[in-house]
């Protein structure tokens, strides 16, 4: 029996999504994280960018 608590546990021909780079003509897949099932929604990605960007209207007035 293998110790478990408090250990990364991960078979050892599994990889991680760190060790696969694309070459420079594939196209790019989203990469599953170890503790994700499913691949991340394209509108996901869209909104993590738009965070990036400071929102600094003035967003005090509402309009009547």
């Amino acid at each position: 029996m293998f110790p478990t608590k408090g250990f990364a546990v991960s078979l050892p021909n599994e990889q991680s999504p760190q060790q696969r780079i694309p070459a420079p003509d594939e196209s790019t897949i989203p990469v599953l994280e170890v503790d994700q099932t499913i691949a991340p929604r394209p509108e996901e990605e869209i909104a993590d960018v738009l965070r990036t960007k400071p929102d600094v209207e003035d967003h005090s007035q509402h309009p009547e």
